[in-house]
């Protein structure tokens, strides 16, 4: 039997009473005696809903907001800002990512995280106090062309950074990027063993740097290419990067 054949146990068809009875009390879906709001419609129930007495309407979730008075630390809503080279606490990052955005999220006020996209660097926010920033990509510390005698003036001290990356190109070779090993003095090697390509000669780069007493520069004082048993030393320009990894 369809819904059109609805009939009660006399065989009477009450199947429009149903619908005519749903229309009449179509009003009474709504229970205003409990502790439910008194809700008259759709839109007056939209415009009553707010998130931590910010009402719903006033939340542009695609919009990108402003750094509020222009400090990071400052952030309290969930969502993501712009931030610019004058926006304080925001760390050192490469020059194409002087201007950019930040994604800031909480659990609560002592528990938050900061996530610079692009530059990829982290900050947690930890039982109310922010820890250490840390970047998965090297930042830059000083770009140019650096050749042996050359003093590198650096943005930033060298020990908030756990780990440096350079970036090389030689005549000899194609574009490398190390990882320095540290030594006494103050001294920084950049070195690159090698076979060629047949494993019969066995040859080398090696670069040293050394750190200025500010921690803010480095000097490059030699560089050479060693095969054959021979050393060459190397004098065009060779150094292109110095990265810092937070």
């Amino acid at each position: 039997m369809s819904i059109k054949e609805l009939q009660d146990v006399t065989g009477t068809v009450i199947h429009p009473r149903t619908e005519t009875a749903a229309i009449v009390d179509a009003d009474k879906l709504v229970n205003t005696t409990s502790t439910q709001n008194n809700i008259a419609g759709i839109k007056n129930f939209v415009d009553g809903i707010s998130i931590k007495g910010v009402p719903l309407l006033d939340i542009d979730f695609n919009k990108v907001k402003l750094v509020p008075n222009d400090d990071v630390y400052q952030i309290k809503q969930a969502g993501l800002y712009f931030y610019t080279t004058n926006t304080k606490n925001v760390p050192l990052l490469s020059s194409r990512f002087h201007d950019g955005f930040v994604l800031y999220g909480a659990k609560d006020t002592k528990t938050a995280f900061l996530y610079y996209i692009g530059a990829r660097v982290y900050q947690e926010r930890f039982q109310g106090k922010w820890l250490r920033q840390e970047s998965s990509i090297p930042q830059d510390l000083w770009v140019g062309e650096g050749k042996v005698g050359d003093v590198l003036k650096l943005r930033d001290t060298l020990d908030n950074y756990r780990q440096l990356r350079f970036r090389c190109y030689f005549t000899i070779g194609n574009t490398l990027q190390f990882i320095p090993a540290w030594a006494s003095d103050n001294m920084l090697y950049l070195t690159q063993p090698a076979l060629n390509f047949d494993g019969t000669i066995l040859r080398a780069l090696e670069v040293a740097l050394q750190i200025g007493q500010d921690q803010r520069s480095l000097i490059i004082k030699s560089a050479k290419y060693f095969a054959n048993g021979k050393s060459t030393s190397i004098t065009d320009g060779f150094l292109k990067e110095v990265g810092g990894m937070l």
